[in-house]
């Protein structure tokens, strides 16, 4: 008999007590199941296997046998559905759980991690929001830059140290006379669909790139750009690059299909990488490996990540632990971003995220402070005082205090101002990011000791980037951050050089300096020393009190030994390319 059916059998009996030492005959118990003795009798040895409960049957018809029942029927139920998460069976799970999506969402983080079903490796992994449509070309947040990362490659890649690798281009050249970039394509290169990827596709893909606001800038200096041979891409420049090879290394450079570029509504995308999408809703996205794929097929087969709010679950399993008199359970599930107040010792792996959050006194809002008004909150909102309130307040997230923008550069200090006149009113931007939000409460505290009245406004991730883009940002603050990717280094440089947010708070004297800064970089350092020689050009913002670098995050990944040398990436993400079990 399945346990589906052996548990309404099991329903019946729960009306008994569960944990009690019950005397009882077989009779009896065939009566309140509804069957035979016979019947009975057996199926109460088939849930006696499965540990539901303990039955001792005595002989002789005086002689009462005994009953315990092991579990209660929501427990019981937990089981069974948990067993059908892992199967892949969610729907038949939902069904047993009585379509009750909270202890769904609770069993889908207690489950996760590394299985096989019928032979193929599947990750099973929870976060705490929805993904965004999973293309290149729109301005997308950390977690949605990591999954683009697994569905589309570059023409080439950019190591940790700076160094150019191949990808979708076997090898390259610079000609430094001629300004021009060529990339020479390997044979037989498909997107997901099928479709080939070669030197016209990526030809047609750039020529609509560069006519985005989103890649204007950064593009701004190439003249043209063309394929004489089916594995050939020539990029002409108006002048020097040496770091243009990193520059197409990032993220947004990926190569889609160009039809893809012009539709912005369909979320099954057409990628070029290690993982295609199978699946992607409000609900769930699911990728599956690319057996195409130009280089090392990846190891994991398939990998599902559920949107949960993890907050209200958390709340939801302490309320249930202290009814069922349970202990907390093990988490098991993907744990990433900031989340962990200590450092957590019972970790596979933690590390500092390469970026920060900061505050930026916008230049361009209603009324934009003075240089002593900026001076003097640069020095009375520092990272220690709004550290201490967040501890104050129970509201303290996985971080480190920043003292510098990045946390490889040299710690930037600053004399104290002498205290001026403050404004009566200050307003904040931010966007929608619950670590962010806990800063803005303090900050907001720390002024209103000053006596000024604050006004928080909160907007999402693209709006606060499209209303500065468009100069209508106009708050006192802004709270933003900077986060490097795996090209770390063209992605310093791009974090600065192409950063709408930065660029409208320092004002435009301050961006055309910074852009002529970054410019002149480029034309001459080649892509390894970026970092080094970014750093001074950064520090000027800190220097002149155009920002306030606040809190470097501390990302985690826990996975409770479930998978093999798994490796946490600068996203706070696990490598799932790589991800093996031994089991």
């Amino acid at each position: 008999m399945s346990d589906l059916n052996l548990v309404r059998y099991y329903q019946r009996l729960a009306v008994l007590g569960i944990g009690i030492e019950l005397k009882t005959a077989l009779p009896d118990l065939a009566d309140i199941m509804c069957t035979s003795p016979r019947h009975a009798r057996n199926l109460l040895k088939q849930m006696q296997v499965l540990d539901w409960l303990n039955w001792t049957p005595k002989v002789g018809r005086s002689r009462r046998s005994t009953l315990v029942l092991n579990h209660h029927l929501s427990e019981l139920k937990e089981l069974l559905a948990s067993k059908r998460i892992l199967a892949g069976k969610y729907q038949q799970a939902l069904t047993i759980l009585e379509q009750d999506q909270m202890t769904f969402g609770r069993l889908l983080q207690t489950t996760s991690g590394a299985s096989l079903r019928e032979g193929l490796l599947h990750i099973q992994l929870t976060y705490k929001r929805p993904f965004e449509r999973l293309v290149p070309h729109h301005l997308q947040r950390a977690s949605e830059r990591y999954f683009i990362r697994q569905l589309y490659c570059c023409l080439v890649k950019s190591t940790h140290q700076g160094e150019l690798e191949p990808q979708l281009a076997h090898h390259w050249q610079y000609d430094s006379m001629a300004f021009t970039w060529i990339f020479y394509l390997r044979p037989g290169l498909t997107f997901h669909n099928g479709t080939p990827i070669d030197g016209p596709s990526i030809t047609k893909l750039f020529n609509k790139l560069i006519t985005l606001d989103h890649y204007k800038n950064e593009l701004k200096h190439v003249a043209s750009i063309h394929s004489p041979t089916n594995n050939k891409v020539i990029f002409k420049l108006t002048g020097a690059d040496r770091g243009f090879g990193g520059l197409l290394s990032g993220v947004k450079y990926a190569i889609q299909p160009p039809s893809q570029v012009n539709d912005s509504s369909n979320k099954h995308i057409v990628g070029s990488g290690p993982f295609q999408v199978t699946e992607h809703s409000e609900s769930k996205l699911c990728l599956q490996a690319f057996d195409h794929f130009y280089a090392c097929r990846a190891l994991t087969d398939q990998v599902t990540i559920w949107p949960l709010d993890e907050q209200e679950l958390k709340t939801n399993q302490r309320s249930f632990d202290r009814r069922s008199d349970r202990k907390p359970h093990n988490e098991k599930y993907y744990v990433s971003h900031a989340v962990s107040q200590h450092i957590d010792h019972n970790v596979n792996q933690t590390r500092i995220e390469e970026g920060s959050m900061y505050i930026l006194f916008n230049q361009r809002a209603q009324l934009p402070l003075t240089a002593d008004q900026r001076r003097y909150l640069s020095g009375y909102l520092t990272p220690q005082a709004i550290y201490r309130g967040l501890e104050h307040e129970g509201l303290l997230f996985g971080c480190e205090i920043a003292r510098s923008l990045l946390p490889m550069w040299k710690p930037i200090t600053r004399p104290t101002s002498p205290e001026v006149t403050v404004p009566e009113s200050i307003s904040i931007a931010i966007y929608d990011y619950a670590p962010m939000k806990s800063c803005t409460f303090v900050i907001q505290q720390l002024l209103e000791r000053q006596g000024i009245n604050v006004t928080i406004n909160t907007y999402s991730y693209r709006e606060l980037n499209h209303l500065a883009q468009t100069n209508q940002l106009q708050e006192t603050l802004i709270i933003n951050n900077l986060n490097l990717d795996d090209n770390r280094h063209a992605s310093a440089f791009s974090g600065l050089y192409h950063n709408p947010v930065i660029h409208h708070g320092i004002g435009l004297p301050a961006t055309i300096w910074l852009k002529e800064q970054l410019d002149a970089l480029r034309a001459t350092i080649p892509l390894n020393q970026y970092l080094d020689r970014i750093e001074p050009i950064a520090s000027v913002l800190v220097h002149q009190d155009w920002l306030i670098p606040l809190f470097h995050h501390r990302l985690t990944l826990r996975f409770q030994g479930v998978l093999e040398d798994v490796e946490l990436t600068n996203w706070g993400w696990p490598d799932i390319t790589n991800v093996w079990s031994n089991h």
